[in-house]
């Protein structure tokens, strides 16, 4: 959709400016170019890099200087890209023959903050603890948050969990448990994610199967993981042996199961 708001092609640009600029002269009267204040940027960022000649005992060299929107970008983050684009210029000048991958973009102070300061993530954690307990620990705490947002259908973690031990107990029934696996053959969905977090509460494993990947790959993966049951939606066909089991979840009448929490004495 067209917008006044911004540049139509794109938004941000170089210009470079390599053009011998005009003199007049005329006499007893000097005139010099000077930049002009640039106070409106025509894109969201633009940097204009002008080629000085040399000139009246002026050392030649290149000049730059950047305009940006306001309402996008402070003014540290564009001296930032600019402290970059300066480092970027010095590595290919040192050694011309380097990668562009290879250009180092950060300094070492920015370097130390992305990998180690931003990553800085370690945490006790109890050994004990598994992923159906933390979710259910979560699921108490709040029960009416939004856990899942997909296509206009929205869950809270206590309708998530409903679905969830529903399929559990179903899984649980066709002999779902430790050291079993089971498929999962479907596309982006809440139903993907109710049939993973069944298949973590149940004690099994699931195996993720690309529905759209060729049929030879999929038989493969079934071959090899041995699943009990495969965990599929509507529409959605998977080639393989076909004596395994296999649910469509989205059309699965599981009400006759709880909803209740899934407990240890359950799992097999």
């Amino acid at each position: 959709v067209r917008s006044t708001a911004r540049h139509p092609l794109f938004q941000v640009g170089l210009s470079f400016q390599n053009v011998a600029q005009s003199r007049l002269e005329l006499p007893g009267l000097t005139i010099a170019n000077v930049d002009a204040d640039m106070q409106i940027s025509q894109f969201d960022l633009h940097l204009i890099v002008t080629d000085r000649h040399a000139e009246d005992g002026a050392a030649a060299g290149v000049t730059g200087f950047f305009t940006y929107a306001t309402d996008l970008f402070d003014e540290s983050t564009v001296a930032g890209f600019a402290r970059r684009f300066l480092r970027l210029l010095e590595a290919v000048v040192a050694d011309p023959s380097l990668p562009v991958g290879d250009v180092p973009l950060l300094d070492d102070a920015e370097r130390l903050r992305v990998l180690e300061g931003w990553n800085d993530t370690d945490h006790a954690v109890d050994a004990s603890v598994t992923l159906p307990d933390l979710f259910d620990a979560q699921v108490r705490r709040t029960p009416d948050a939004t856990a899942l947002f997909f296509e206009g259908e929205t869950l809270t973690y206590g309708e998530f969990d409903i679905r969830v031990n529903r399929l559990a107990r179903r899984l649980i029934s066709a002999g779902v448990g430790p050291e079993s696996t089971v498929a999962l053959a479907m596309r982006r969905s809440i139903e993907l994610l109710v049939g993973m977090y069944a298949v973590a509460k149940a004690g099994g494993v699931y195996v993720p199967l690309d529905p759209d990947q060729p049929a030879e790959r999929t038989g493969y993966i079934l071959d090899a993981a041995a699943p009990v049951v495969v965990l599929t939606a509507d529409g959605v066909e998977i080639p393989g042996d076909r004596s395994v089991p296999r649910l469509a979840i989205d059309t699965a009448d599981l009400s006759t199961y709880a909803g209740a929490p899934v407990t240890d004495a359950e799992r097999r």
